[in-house]
């Protein structure tokens, strides 16, 4: 057993002191608002703009162009062609692998995932990720199948193998981390992983507790999101998670069966911490 030690909360500012408020009336930050009825020309986007400054992601080129967020995940990110040239052979697609990615956001490595010949399940927690994504699908003609909930779940229920899970931004965002680690070596032979995790000279504001699970032992380190009511907070389901130290991730997929795992880049300068990105087998 064990228990995490609150640190002695600040006096509010009245700024915050409202944020908090709001979020006391809606604490699981639940309710999204947004124009009902639209007389405009339809078009892309006018779908884009129901979440008008609130997209993390830029889209692709179309014809006319579209104004969404700044981050290039539907093009330029380069880790769904990673998990290519990982499993996919001499061509670098993933041509009739059945894939389940966990947490896509709004759809950006689901459509270069895609593009590259797979076939995508995609489970997504935030409802407003969530009709994002179905906003992306329909602008982009995609045919991968979104679904909303929570991928723990989903992954504890499936029986059907995949040939891939593909986990970008999912595993520093976990309670319990070393659960989400099992299950995915459950679902599929093969994994591909992007994640933050903690390094003791970069990360700070943790805290650290032993956490055992199917019989591994880790220290785990404690983060809370703090505030959550601003409108890009794109974190995890509870209001804290727990990062693992990177030698423990590579030993936790060892343990659960993948026991090829190969570290593809590292980041040690990440504004939001030290990251890396690991493709893993059976």
């Amino acid at each position: 057993m064990f228990k995490w030690l609150a640190p002695r909360p600040a006096t509010p500012q009245p700024e915050a002191l409202a944020a908090r408020i709001a979020a006391a009336q809606d604490p699981n930050l639940a309710t999204l608002s947004f124009q009902k009825f639209h007389d405009l020309i339809p078009s892309p986007q006018a779908a884009i703009d129901i979440f008008k400054g609130r997209w993390a992601s830029s889209f692709p080129e179309l014809d006319p162009p579209v104004v969404a967020g700044g981050s290039p995940l539907f093009t330029i990110d380069h880790r769904p062609r990673q998990a290519g040239a990982a499993f996919g052979g001499e061509t670098a697609r993933l041509d009739g692998f059945k894939v389940v990615e966990l947490g896509p956001l709004e759809g950006g490595h689901t459509y270069q995932l895609e593009e590259l010949g797979a076939d995508v399940i995609a489970i997504e927690g935030n409802a407003e990720a969530y009709l994002k994504c179905l906003i992306a699908k329909e602008i982009l003609g995609m045919n991968s199948k979104f679904l909303l909930g929570d991928f723990i779940k989903y992954l504890e229920a499936v029986e059907q193998p995949f040939d891939l899970v593909f986990a970008s931004g999912v595993l520093y965002h976990m309670v319990q981390p070393l659960r989400l680690i099992e299950l995915i070596c459950q679902a599929s032979d093969r994994a591909f992983l992007w994640t933050h995790y903690y390094d003791p000279e970069r990360c700070t504001v943790f805290q650290g507790a032993v956490i055992e699970h199917a019989g591994l032992s880790v220290e785990h380190f404690r983060k809370g999101y703090g505030d959550q009511t601003h409108g890009q907070f794109w974190g995890g389901l509870a209001d804290a998670a727990c990062w693992l130290p990177r030698d423990e991730i590579l030993r936790a997929f060892q343990a659960f069966g993948h026991s090829q795992v190969e570290v593809l880049e590292t980041n040690l300068d990440h504004p939001a911490g030290p990251c890396f990105t690991i493709v893993t087998s059976r």
